[in-house]
């Protein structure tokens, strides 16, 4: 069983620390344990809790109401604002934290029935941008100074990837196809959910691709694209570079392949900048992608 710091429930659920008190002393929603040294602490089921009133507030349900409501009474209530979201993919926050409460607690089988729903309701995409992405987000994975309990989000992500895998190898193999793309991270980059999302998008539309993954050594990289020829070579920012690092790479890419379109996606504000420089597309959105590999039909 995890334990828990205030701070991380903040963190986790999108809760001020100092609301979290006030519902705790006002309305007993939360019992800390403490430590030997008197320092308390949150366990998995005060995470799921908060989640679940986090879950039902944000669904007009009064606070008050909230902590009148016993566990069976709670459950039942999310379970309806469940089947409503699955429904309406314009409102998907209760699925993320369902999802959430299944990453942080470790638990496959939960995140799987949670994963295998949405899928059927909304398909790839939309789940990837209505509830993986948040999701991501919510638990640090995009915000490498703030890695909050790494083994949490080691597990999340690590689900996550064998979805994609899953469905990528489910798509047939193009033989011939107007483009070839070649994806990669740098040396210094490991999150690649984006990527393999991005090589989900090209494989379903017919184009050749060949997916390199994370942490890949120039000079291999170089050698790829001789024999590959790819007509794109793409490849995400997630988490923070070194800017002379990112320049460095942008300098080499577009001085060696001269011929060939690169593409980079980078949710870094102060790497925008660097990027400018260069005569690189920027991916900015799912739309982007898809508007460039629709362009190839």
């Amino acid at each position: 069983m995890s334990s828990y710091s205030i701070r991380d429930l903040e963190r986790i659920s999108n809760t001020k620390a100092h609301t979290i008190r006030i519902w705790e002393q006002r309305y007993g929603l939360l019992t800390p344990e403490r430590t030997d040294t008197n320092v308390r602490f949150y366990d998995d089921e005060q995470l799921k809790k908060l989640l679940n009133v986090c879950t039902l507030l944000n669904h007009g349900m009064k606070i008050s109401r909230i902590s009148q409501l016993t566990r069976r009474q709670m459950t039942e209530e999310i379970d309806k604002i469940i089947a409503s979201s699955l429904q309406n993919e314009d409102n998907a926050e209760a699925i993320v934290n369902r999802a959430l409460i299944a990453a942080t607690t470790f638990d496959t089988l939960l995140f799987e029935e949670v994963f295998t729903d949405t899928i059927k309701k909304f398909g790839l995409r939309k789940t990837y941008e209505k509830v993986i992405y948040p999701l991501l987000v919510r638990t640090g994975l995009m915000w490498v100074k703030d890695d909050l309990l790494p083994s949490q989000e080691h597990f999340l992500s690590n689900l996550v990837r064998q979805k994609l895998f899953a469905a990528i190898d489910a798509l047939p193999l193009a033989e011939n196809s107007p483009q070839k793309w070649l994806l990669f991270l740098n040396e210094y980059e490991d999150h690649e959910i984006g990527l393999l999302f991005a090589h989900y998008l090209i494989r379903q539309r017919g184009q050749q691709v060949v997916y390199l993954g994370a942490r890949v050594p120039y000079p291999d990289l170089s050698n790829v694209v001789k024999q590959f020829q790819p007509t794109h070579i793409c490849s995400f920012f997630v988490s923070n570079q070194i800017s002379d690092q990112l320049d460095e790479l942008l300098r080499k890419l577009t001085t060696d392949f001269k011929q060939t379109t690169i593409c980079i996606s980078c949710g870094q504000p102060d790497m925008h900048e660097t990027i400018s420089k260069y005569k690189v597309t920027q991916i900015t959105s799912i739309d982007k992608l898809i508007e460039m590999l629709n362009y190839a039909e």
